[in-house]
């Protein structure tokens, strides 16, 4: 099985899309490319500033992988990128945008979380090698802390992943961080070069782990042509992914399965 990291999604109400994505435009900063209503939702392409599109989704009714089924938002958590710290933050705290305390990454890098439209989080990650660039943008692209996920045991969590995911351990730092990497989806099918992704796994104490349901979505592509193998593969281990929205053959598709603390394991393909 071959998982690469794609971005993701954020969750929005069918009803309050436009509302959303007016919320996303102009808090962050980012340019609708375009929007469509699909087999599988209402979708709109978000451009950041520096680097990435990612797709604003309704929630449906008709889709075990697309339902708001519950509010848990988990602790998994997608990586964007904010450069200009201090105005960012100045920006929020004007327009009443709740935001979590700034914590420090083992890469020495200081993070916190935005608490956005129908409360999605967006976890942001200062970089600030380019301070002072994209002036009137709050969040300019993908950081390179991809995605963190927060489980009962660093250790334990690293192995699944691997055995699972075939994701590529490189350190753990004691009992508390772990850094993994996987291939990234758009250098390997759009440039055939190999690029990797990072993904981080913390320890959370004193928390609840039940299965998640965040609108903040992180994504793994697997290619059309080995969607179904794989998600037999994840059924034969036993575990249990959820009905396939949409249909690789013709268009978009997705899935989902959940990882030993509940964390969500998110699935898609579409055509390149």
């Amino acid at each position: 099985m071959v998982f690469r990291w794609d971005g993701g999604f954020i969750m929005v109400s069918w009803d309050r899309f436009e509302d959303g994505l007016n919320w996303y435009t102009e808090h962050l900063g980012w340019t609708c490319l375009d929007q469509v209503v699909s087999p599988v939702g209402k979708k709109a392409f978000l451009k950041m500033p520096r680097l990435g599109v990612v797709t604003l989704k309704s929630f449906e009714a008709d889709f075990e992988h697309f339902k708001s089924d519950s509010s848990f938002e988990g602790h998994t958590r997608v990586g964007f990128e904010v450069v200009n710290l201090k105005e960012t933050l100045a920006y929020f705290k004007k327009e009443g945008i709740k935001v979590s305390e700034l914590t420090e990454l083992p890469t020495g890098q200081l993070s916190f979380d935005i608490f956005g439209f129908e409360n999605a989080r967006i976890t942001a990650v200062h970089n600030p090698s380019l301070e002072g660039q994209f002036p009137e943008a709050r969040i300019t692209g993908f950081s390179d802390v991809n995605v963190r996920i927060g489980v009962r045991d660093v250790e334990e969590a690293a192995v699944w992943y691997q055995e699972n995911l075939g994701l590529k351990f490189l350190k753990q730092y004691g009992s508390d961080y772990a850094h993994l990497q996987a291939e990234d989806a758009y250098d390997w099918i759009q440039l055939s070069e190999v690029f990797y992704d990072n993904i981080w796994l913390e320890r959370i104490e004193d928390a609840s782990f039940e299965k998640a349901n965040p609108s903040v979505r992180s994504y793994f592509d697997v290619r059309p042509e080995l969607f179904f193998e794989t998600y037999n593969q994840l059924k034969a281990k036993g575990l249990e992914p959820s009905e396939i929205a949409g249909n690789p053959n013709t268009g978009w598709a997705g899935f989902h399965f959940f990882d030993l603390d509940g964390n969500r394991i998110n699935v898609w393909s579409y055509s390149a």
